[in-house]
Formats: structure tokens, C-alpha cells, sequence
């Protein structure tokens, strides 16, 4: 054979070997699952990401401002940089220790796709990955739950419970693009560790097994409902035991996937391994030992009997030392369970922990006792509507689909039984959880769907013949019986899919910034107000604000807070509540100095109930201060009627004054104002309320100076706060002598002390010698009057005098003194050098009386004399009294101490 030939035979060898023709055949089932699938996915963000199209790329809601604030650190600042924050400008004064507050699996995840696509050359902003991010796992999800219904039923159950979880509202409001936060990395983790669990005992995959464990880690390091997941697994492991339907194969997924999850979850520091006692770590952990426990039972059963009849005679002891440590730990539990709730970063519980949220999902009774929960509108137990309102249809195949899991009885079949009644009732609990509800319902109806359709579907292919009584006939349902089963079912569940599409184009815009492109962008008024905080406010200012806008003001404005969304401290939540629930200003601004706040934000909802101002908010405020205070200190009952009428109280608060300040009591107003139609029209709602009319304050009294209000709807207000007042109050709690500030007769100082006299505030007052006296005081706003009794003082022989001067300086004191060196009343002043000289003026020569037993003194506060100490109200100043047994004998000798007083101003 010639080289050529030899060279071209193995040539085609070699092509025949690379380019050959596949064995295995594709079959056409899988291409048109593989397309559905992929038209699916994009579906579900085509949906997700419809609301992008006509809005500003923003994120939605509260706490993904701060998820997005995490993402920014990480990116600038490295992951090693995260582990070492500590973040002072939230929860003054305090701060908080980032990495040890908050969940790592949206910033993280986030950080890496960002990280990612600019590594392969994909140039995007941080803010575009953070906000398309939920639609990207909420369609991603879709595809893992075709995989947990492959595993469970088969390809066409996958498929349905993909559909149907892409078009669920109830999933879909959580994973709309912008709403960045824990819940589209949560849902997508519990899907991917059942779906891992469930392969894992269904074939006995150690793969599949180590899956769901890292999965699970995942979702401890994601979201605080990982413990649903926990106590899933845990209730799954214990019914399966205590049903007969143990097996290895469960024994080593169950172990495998809690001890790799556990361990890993508890590397995340807000985790930890310090809530190993929590009973939603000590649940699945003890499930654990049960199944361990059980599989050595079963292998030591040769040496049982033996055992027993060693141990029969001590049975009793043995009993009795298993049923104690039972009883006592569930009394214990029931204790614990009816203490009052204590939000705090620390647990003080030494031994076994019952989380509060754990408490108030498992009991909502629990939690609307606990009204720092019962505020929050997403913990609320479930309406029955808005199950229809989230899972549409669907709400209706779940219950059929639960009859043929429980019919059919497989080992997944009781875990996605499981799975769907503890959800429904953790969804009834509290309306937020119907997010995990969802993925429950969508395959649990699916396999509704299928188990009603594959009867038909075999008639239609001539695969189905019935039996009765060793007979075969042939079906009496035809082909036309199926089509119409098909359009019965198909018509059903398009209603689904077409309200789901009906909700995505119209779920709500993002509550930062309501508002189309197309339709102007209105209410700009938070977007606009966090700029202003951003650009004009000093970078040191504080700011107080109710907690629900905590992390917009740290997150979209960069500003310092006080209370935020994290609510882990419900005292400085409850001190919060009470200084904007204060009904004097004083006492919100001695609460506000607790933090040293310089402006105060107040979210002014013009009685529009859509709006979700503050003026709906303030109940919660008050009632989250009672619980923690006490209703001597705040109750709800001044500010609230037993049928929740709001009360006289309310309008005599600080953050009513802080709403309505500089408001149009009318349209006339409004109109010289220069408000728009839409704003008045808004306003209408407010001028139509008398209460709210008759009870607007004119002026804020130096508290507050002129607010910044926010464009177009005026709905966010910033007021700087002016602590003169504050300083004034405390003046007042340092002075020895606090006289009260009322009207002064005419011809008060006539030597004469009436009955009226003797109400006003008075002091005793000891000389030197042991000379009683009582002085009598009171102030209006430009003089200040002392009346002195005094039963040693003789008129015409004794002088009598006083001495001012400024707080902690006795260098040059205004003197005023009765009888002395032959002059009626002596006017002068001290100098320097500790001479006394006379008033050059003449001012105040009139300004007293006297008489038997009695001295009066008229003194002028804000004095025009130059010679006289100048007194301002609300500051402190000190005096003391000069007294001459006899005014032959000199200078005096007895002289009573110097007393501080306080110049009375108004404190409203």
C-alpha cells in the first residue's frame, strides 16, 4: 500500500472518529421542553423587568436601600474591608457592626455578577446589576422549580410549575426588578434545597445530598426565614420516622445536608454557632439524633432483647429520667413563650432560645401583642382575599393537589405535603410569607394540573381501557371528552397567566419614587428631599426620623440616623416614637438631645390614605413607646378613643406641628401661595377636616426653624432644630429659684405682701445670725418681682438689699438696697476694684416698697441701663440678699449666700 493511501485512510479514520454520527438520539420530547423552558425564563423576566420600561432605574421599597448600600462598600472596598466596618453614622450613638447585622447573600451575589461581567468585558453600573438582580433569580428560580417537579412527578409537572410560578403575584412583587433583597435570593435557595433533598433520598445521591447542604448554607447566610427551611426539614425527618417510613438513604441526606449547611451558615457572623440553642437549631438537630438514634437501634436489634430484660427492672428510674427533663424543658418553653418581647442585638437567655419572630409566625396572637411587629403592615395576619388576590387560581388546584400527593404517598410526595400546609399556615399568619407560600402552591398545582389532564391525555392517544369485574371495555369518554377536559382546565389557568400579566403592568411603582417617565415622573418628593440631604445638609448632621425611612436617608441620601429599618433596638424605636408623639416641645427636644440631632424628617401624607404619611403612622408611634415605657410615661388613651377616634391629644403633638406647619388652610391660601391644581386638590381632602383646620400652629416657637419642603406634593419636610428652648429648660432644672412667668399687677411694690402675693412661688431663706425670711417671686416678660417677709426687719432702722450677677461671676453685681446711708433706695453697682458706686441713670429708683416686716423689689429683666446686669430670659443669673440689723451700724455683716435663678420664659 502506497504512503498516500496509507495517509488518506487514516486521514478519514480520524474525521470519522471526530465527526461522527451521534448514537444517542435527541428525542423531540426534550426540544420542545428545552424551548419551553427557555421561553419560560424569559417570560418570567420579560414580567420582572416590564416596570423598568416607563420608570427611573431605582430601587424599590425600604430595605434595599441598604442592601444596596452593603453592595457599594463591598465593590469600592474590598470583601476583607466589609468584615472590618463599623457603620456610626446608623443608630446613633451607637453604630452597628455591619457584617455581624446583616445577611451576605444579596450583596455578595450581586457584588460577584457585577465583578463577573465587567471581568469578561461587559461595562455596567453597580445600581443596573442591583436592580435587575431580582428579576434575573426570580426567573432563574423558575427554572429550579421545573427541576424539583421533575425530581418529584415528572417533566410535564416541572414545566406547569414553572409556568405557573413565573405569573403568581405572590412571588412575582418579590422579585420585580428593583425590589433587592433577601426574599429573590431566599426563594430561590429553599426551591434549589428541596430540590437537592429530595434527589438526595429519592436515589440516594451523596451529591445530591452535599447540593442540598450547601444550598441550605446559602439560604442561612441569605434570609431569616431559613429557619422555615430548618424546622421543614426537622418536622419532615421526625414524620417520616414516626410514620414507619425510615430509611438510610433519609438518615444520610438528612445529616449531610443540616451538619454541612449548619456549619457553613454558621460562618456567616450575623449567624454565628452562639444560636446552636435556638430551638430552630436545636429542632432539626435533635430530629438528627433521632434518625442516628433509631439506625443504631435497628443494628444493635440482635442484642435488644437481652438489653430489655436487663433493663426491665429498672424501667421505672429510666422513665422517670427521660419524662422529667421533657416536662420541664416544655414548661420552660411556655414561660419563655409569654414573656414580653425584648428586641435587642443580644440574646440573654443562656440555655435554649425561642426566637421572637419564630414566636410570632408560630402564634400571631404573640405577635399582635407585641406591637413593634404589629406596625409593620407585612406582618399582619392574611386577609382570606389576598390569597386570591396572590395565587389567583391557582388557590383552587392547591387543596386537589395536596389530595393526590397524600393519595399517591411517595417519600417527596410527603415532603411537598409538608412543605404546602406548613406554608399555608405561616402565610395565614402573617402576609408577608405567602412569598414562600408561592413556590408551594405553583407545584403543588401542578401537580393538580397533570393528575387532572394525564386521564384524558391517554384517552386522546387510545392508551387508556378501564377494567371492571375482569372485563375490558372500551372507555365511554372520547376524544372530545378530552379536548373539552383540556379547554375546561386550559381556559382555568390561562385566567392565571393573564392576571399575572395584568399584575406585572401594573404593580405598583417604587414607593421612593412613584411616578412614570411618560406621565412626568410626579412625586419626585423623596428623590428630591434625599439630594438636598445629600448636597446642602453638613455631613455631621443628625438626623431623626420615624424608623421607617431610616435606610433611604442613610442609603439614597448618605445621612446619619438615629432608628432604620433594621429595628433591632426597640428602646431607641420607642424614645423616638415619644419625641415626635411628645404634646410639648420641650420634651422633644430633651429627647431629641439624647442623640444630639440636628434636623428632624417628617413624611407629611396630606391625610391621603395612599400616600402612607406620618399623620397614619403615629398610633404605632405612641403605642410602641407605651410598651416600652409604660402608659404613666405615654398612653395610647390620651391620644386615641377605645373605637381608635383620634383624641385632642394628637394636635397638641410635636410631629402634627412638624405636618401641618406653614400649610393653606384653604384654597385662597393656596392659590397666594402659588400651589398647583394637583396639590390643592390633594389639600382639598385636609381643608375639608376642621380638626385639622382649627388645630394649625402659627408658629413653631423657636423649636424649629423654617422647614425645607420637598417639590412638587411638599410631602417630605426637614426642619433643623434650634435646642434655645432645650438650653433654657435646662437652665431652668440647674436654678436654685424657679419663679413662675405670670401677668404682674400694677403698684405691686407698695410695702405691702397681699393675699395674690402669697400664691406666687416662694423660698425660705436663713441669715447668717439665724434671721428667717420668705421671699416671694414671680416674673413677666420684662420684670422680675421679689417680696421679701421678714419679721426682724424694722422699717426706718434696718436697710435691706439685694445683689445680681451673671451665673458663676460675682466680679461687678448690680446692688439694690432700702434705707441705706440716708438715701430711700440706693441704685448702684460694684466695680472691679470692689467699690460701690450709684447708677449714674435713674431707671430704677422707683422700682420698690417697703413696710413693717416687708421689702418688695421691682427688677427690670433685658435693662436699658448699661449699669445693670442684663438679663435675658431663659438663662440663669444668681442674687443674694444684704441685710443691716441696724443701718447705723455700716457695712453689712450678715449676708445670706448666693442663690441661682432662672429668668422665666414660655417653654411650649
Amino acid at each position: 500500500m502506497s504512503r498516500f493511501s496509507r495517509l488518506k485512510r487514516t486521514t478519514v479514520k480520524f474525521l470519522r472518529q471526530v465527526f461522527h454520527k451521534p448514537k444517542a438520539k435527541i428525542s423531540r420530547g426534550s426540544i420542545i421542553t428545552v424551548l419551553a423552558l427557555t421561553i419560560i425564563f424569559f417570560v418570567a423576566l420579560g414580567l420582572r423587568l416590564q416596570p423598568l420600561l416607563d420608570s427611573q432605574p431605582i430601587v424599590r421599597a425600604f430595605d434595599p436601600w441598604l442592601q444596596l448600600k452593603l453592595t457599594s462598600y463591598i465593590t469600592e472596598n474590598g470583601i476583607s474591608a466589609f468584615f472590618t466596618w463599623y457603620d456610626d453614622s446608623t443608630w446613633v450613638p451607637f453604630g452597628r457592626d455591619v457584617s455581624s447585622a446583616v445577611y451576605l447573600g444579596v450583596p455578595f451575589t450581586t457584588a460577584f455578577f457585577y465583578w463577573f461581567l465587567n471581568a469578561i468585558g461587559i461595562s455596567v453600573e453597580l445600581i443596573y446589576v442591583a436592580i435587575v438582580l431580582p428579576a434575573f433569580m426570580g426567573a432563574l428560580t423558575c427554572m429550579v422549580i421545573f427541576l424539583l417537579g421533575r425530581e418529584l412527578h415528572s417533566n410535564s409537572v416541572g414545566l406547569f410549575s414553572a409556568l405557573f410560578l413565573a405569573f403568581i403575584p405572590a412571588f412575582m412583587q418579590r422579585t420585580v426588578v428593583g425590589f433587592f433583597d433577601n426574599e429573590c435570593i431566599g426563594v430561590f435557595a429553599i426551591v434549589l434545597t428541596s430540590y437537592f433533598f429530595i434527589r438526595s433520598t429519592k436515589k440516594g445521591s451523596m451529591r445530591s445530598a452535599v447540593g442540598a447542604g450547601l444550598s441550605l448554607a446559602y439560604l442561612l447566610g441569605s434570609w431569616g426565614a431559613a429557619d422555615f427551611m430548618l424546622g421543614l426539614l426537622a418536622l419532615y425527618g421526625f414524620f417520616m420516622l414516626a410514620s414507619g417510613r425510615y430509611s438510610r438513604r433519609l438518615l444520610t441526606s438528612y445529616l449531610i445536608t443540616l451538619s454541612l449547611g449548619i456549619f457553613l451558615g454558621g460562618l456567616v457572623p450575623r449567624n454565628g454557632f452562639d444560636n446552636l440553642t435556638s430551638f430552630s437549631m436545636l429542632a432539626p438537630i435533635g430530629v438528627g439524633a433521632l434518625l442516628a438514634g433509631y439506625e443504631i437501634w435497628q443494628r444493635i436489634g440482635v442484642y435488644r432483647e437481652a438489653t430489655a430484660s436487663v433493663l426491665a427492672p429498672h424501667m421505672k428510674p429510666i422513665l422517670l429520667g427521660l419524662i422529667a427533663p421533657a416536662v420541664g424543658a416544655a414548661a420552660y418553653f411556655i414561660f419563655t413563650g409569654n414573656e414580653e418581647l425584648t428586641i435587642s442585638p443580644y440574646q440573654s437567655n443562656p440555655f435554649i432560645t425561642l426566637g421572637t419572630k419564630f414566636m410570632s409566625v408560630i402564634n400571631p396572637f404573640f405577635r399582635l401583642d407585641q406591637r413593634i411587629f404589629a406596625s409593620v403592615a407585612e406582618h399582619l395576619p392574611s386577609p382570606w382575599g389576598s390569597f386570591y388576590q396572590t395565587l389567583l387560581v391557582l388557590i383552587f388546584f392547591f387543596p386537589l393537589g395536596m389530595y393526590f400527593l397524600f393519595k399517591r404517598g411517595r417519600d417527596e410526595d410527603w415532603f411537598i405535603f409538608l412543605f404546602g400546609l406548613t406554608t399555608v399556615y405561616f402565610a395565614g399568619s402573617m402576609i408577608r410569607l405567602g412569598l414562600i407560600l408561592a413556590p408551594a402552591v405553583a407545584v403543588i398545582g401542578a401537580v393538580a394540573a397533570y393528575s387532572i389532564l394525564s386521564p384524558f391525555a391517554k384517552i386522546i392517544t387510545q392508551q387508556s381501557v378501564f377494567e371492571r369485574r375482569r372485563f375490558r371495555i372500551s372507555s365511554a369518554l372520547t376524544s372530545e371528552h378530552a379536548i373539552g377536559a383540556y379547554m375546561i382546565v386550559g381556559l382555568l389557568l390561562s385566567v392565571n397567566v393573564i392576571l399575572g400579566a395584568d399584575y406585572a403592568t401594573r404593580m405598583s411603582n417604587p414607593e421612593f419614587s412613584p411616578g412614570d417617565i411618560s406621565a412626568g415622573a410626579y412625586l419626585t418628593d423623596w428623590p428630591t428631599a434625599m439630594t438636598y440631604i445629600r448636597n446642602v445638609l453638613p455631613d455631621d448632621a443628625i438626623i431623626a426620623s420615624w424608623w421607617d425611612y431610616g435606610y433611604w436617608i442613610s442609603g439614597a441620601a448618605g445621612g446619619t440616623t438615629i432608628v432604620d429599618n433594621a429595628t433591632f433596638n426597640s428602646t431607641q424605636i420607642a424614645w423616638m416614637g415619644y419625641a415626635l408623639m411628645a404634646l410639648n416641645l420641650t420634651e422633644s427636644l430633651k429627647t431629641f438631645k439624647r442623640w444630639n440631632t440636628t434636623h428632624v424628617l417628617v413624611y407629611w401624607g396630606h391625610g391621603n390614605p395612599g400616600f402612607g404619611g406620618d399623620e397614619g403612622k403615629w398610633p404605632w408611634m405612641v403605642r410602641i413607646a407605651e410598651d416600652k415605657f409604660g402608659s404613666d410615661f405615654i398612653d395610647d388613651a390620651t391620644y386615641l378613643s377605645e373605637n381608635d377616634a383620634t383624641l385632642e391629644a394628637f394636635y397638641s403633638s410635636t410631629l402634627f406641628k412638624l405636618l401641618v406647619y406653614g400649610e393653606p388652610m384653604n384654597q385662597e391660601e393656596a392659590t397666594a401661595m402659588g400651589l398647583s391644581n394637583d396639590r390643592m386638590a390633594l389639600d382639598a381632602e385636609i381643608w375639608r377636616n376642621s380638626d385639622y383646620t382649627n388645630h394649625m400652629p402659627t408658629a413653631l416657637h423657636g423649636a424649629f426653624l423654617e422647614p425645607y419642603v420637598s417639590s412638587e406634593y411638599g410631602t417630605v419636610k426637614i426642619y433643623e432644630i434650634d435646642y434655645t428652648m432645650y438650653d433654657q429648660y435646662v437652665n431652668r432644672t440647674r436654678a436654685d429659684w424657679v419663679p413662675d412667668l405670670d401677668p404682674l399687677a400694677g403698684g405691686i411694690a407698695d410695702g405691702n405682701i397681699t393675699d395674690d402675693e402669697k400664691e406666687f412661688q416662694n423660698y425660705p431663706v436663713v441669715f447668717g445670725g439665724g434671721y428667717d425670711a420668705t421671699v416671694y417671686t414671680r416674673s413677666n416678660a420684662t420684670h422680675m418681682y421679689y417680696g421679701i417677709q421678714m419679721d426682724n426687719y424694722t422699717l426706718g432702722q434696718d436697710a435691706f438689699g439685694l445683689q445680681l450677677a451673671p451665673l458663676d461671676s460675682t466680679n461687678r453685681p448690680d446692688i439694690r438696697i432700702v434705707n441705706y446711708d440716708g438715701q430711700e433706695f440706693y441704685d448702684g453697682n460694684v466695680g472691679f476694684d470692689g467699690e460701690w458706686d450709684t447708677d449714674s441713670s435713674d431707671l430704677n429708683v422707683r422700682e420698690f416698697g417697703t413696710g413693717e416686716n416687708v421689702i418688695e423689689f421691682i427688677i427690670p429683666l433685658n435693662s436699658q441701663d448699661p449699669q445693670d446686669v442684663f438679663m435675658l430670659g431663659g438663662m440663669n443669673y444668681q442674687l443674694r440678699f444684704l441685710f443691716w440689723n441696724n443701718v447705723l451700724s455700716g457695712e453689712p455683716t450678715l449676708s445670706s449666700d448666693w442663690t441661682s435663678f432662672w429668668a422665666p420664659v414660655d417653654l411650649y
